[in-house]
């Protein structure tokens, strides 16, 4: 966990060379930039963590685990080492994952485990350029930046879990960490444009709000956008009748990040979820909603999600729809001082004048 991982492998390096010698005719040309750059992410404290028959226990294992990989799909296992089964031994449950590399993949696995009530003991992440056929199987390996697709091994070591049922509910829960990063990588770019075509889009919307509000609520969104929001998932709402009630119906199609599929919730909503109905406000913060959901994150940050929501008006000033976005304020927006957030100013600036 603390390891102070080299830059790049060292050919001298004496723990990699024994475990290429112990694999013996394993080590083949595909073993060695696979060994050689997994020990050049892995620091003194964390080597001592196994003996060199172990460890060549491990790669051996992971050599056949990331052999061939289905294109967009992670490999994933959740396992207690055994020594007859996987060459070494453990006092700790493992999980090893070989994916398409993109960010927040550690941070995201390691919410499922501690959500679980679970400790980690040991994490490796190199990144490796791979190159496979059409099959998914691998032709070489290189230190990430050389040729073929960027691939990500994640090597937790975890508190050991004995029944195999835990295992599997961790297995499952880390699967979703892992489809959860996807469709937000996926449509970070989707998302974002979003934001910045509904700022642009509000000049000539309905709303009641003068100009000057217009332009507040156009600089925050664009603010947001500009890095200072971490953008998870967003869709579309828009009012209808159920059951004799207004209530706030997802539009079909319009979801993107975690909520391209089923909503945690897809129950059409009363209309009183609408905060615009029940917050009067003032300029801009009518048509924006800048709350906390009642969920946390799966990915990045386990803290509370940021909900951004964006208010359309009929012509008689009544909220008719909603454009929702969930993610995580970045570390950046939580260092700007309030006086220099668009929105979070003018509350800034209510309150101190009280």
């Amino acid at each position: 966990m603390n390891a102070k991982p080299s830059a790049v492998a060292r050919a001298d390096d004496p723990l990699p060379q024994a475990i290429l010698a112990a694999l013996g005719t394993a080590a083949t040309p595909l073993a060695r930039p696979f060994v050689e750059h997994f020990f050049s992410r892995i620091g003194s404290e964390d080597r001592s963590a196994h003996a060199a028959d172990a460890w060549s226990g491990m790669m051996r294992g992971l050599l056949d685990f990331v052999r061939v990989r289905k294109a967009g799909t992670p490999n994933l296992r959740v396992f207690n080492p055994l020594q007859d089964a996987d060459g070494y031994e453990s006092a700790h449950t493992v999980i090893d994952i070989m994916t398409d590399d993109m960010p927040f993949l550690v941070d995201s696995v390691g919410i499922a485990v501690t959500q679980a009530g679970l400790n980690l003991y040991l994490v490796a992440h190199p990144v490796y350029s791979v190159e496979r056929d059409a099959g998914g199987n691998v032709l070489a390996f290189a230190a990430e930046g050389g040729k073929g697709k960027t691939e990500s091994l994640m090597h937790f070591e975890i508190d050991r879990i004995t029944d195999p049922a835990d295992r599997a509910r961790l297995e499952q829960s880390v699967r979703s960490a892992l489809d959860d990063v996807a469709q937000c990588y996926r449509d970070w770019p989707a998302m974002r444009e979003k934001m910045l075509g509904i700022a642009d889009a509000l000049a000539s919307s309905k709303l009641p709000v003068d100009a000057a509000g217009v332009a507040e609520a156009q600089e925050f969104l664009r603010w947001a956008a500009a890095e200072h929001f971490t953008f998870l998932g967003y869709r579309e709402y828009r009012v209808g009748q159920s059951g004799g009630e207004e209530v706030l119906q997802a539009v079909a199609g319009s979801g993107l990040g975690i909520l391209r599929g089923s909503e945690r919730s897809v129950a059409p909503r009363s209309l009183k979820s609408l905060a615009a109905r029940d917050l009067p406000q003032s300029g801009a913060i009518d048509a924006i909603i800048l709350t906390k959901t009642n969920a946390r994150s799966s990915v990045h940050r386990p803290g509370y999600m940021d909900y951004i929501g964006v208010i359309e008006f009929d012509a008689r000033g009544v909220p008719v729809a909603e454009r929702r976005f969930l993610g995580l304020f970045t570390s950046s927006a939580y260092a700007r001082r309030p006086w220099e957030i668009p929105l979070v100013r003018h509350k800034f600036e209510a309150v101190m004048n009280r």
